[in-house]
């Protein structure tokens, strides 16, 4: 596997910080143990009143939905890198000279 530079690190973490950044639940989501995450996403969108209006193939789609989110955020596969980048959103991406 070849070894990644700093500068790949930098788009890793920028493009997480940026997809994190309109998804609230994503920053709470990643970092944690994938139970407890998913408990979180479960229990975040059946208390938002909106979702409970919704017909019932929708409401599990959803709730389906964050459980998708819950499993990137917590997988063995998704980098610590990426998690960091989830858990500090940013708008733009940022890169910093050396």
């Amino acid at each position: 596997m070849p070894k990644k530079s700093s500068d790949d690190f930098r788009v890793q973490a920028s493009l997480s910080q940026k997809v994190s950044f309109d998804n609230e639940l994503l920053q709470k989501l990643a970092g944690s143990d994938p139970q407890i995450s998913d408990s979180i996403a479960v229990l975040s969108y059946i208390n938002d009143p909106e979702n409970l209006k919704k017909p019932a193939i929708e409401f599990m789609l959803g709730l389906l939905n964050v459980l998708r989110l819950s499993h990137l955020a917590t997988s063995e596969k998704t980098d610590i890198i990426s998690k960091l980048g989830f858990m500090l959103p940013t708008k733009e991406m940022s890169y910093y000279d050396e």
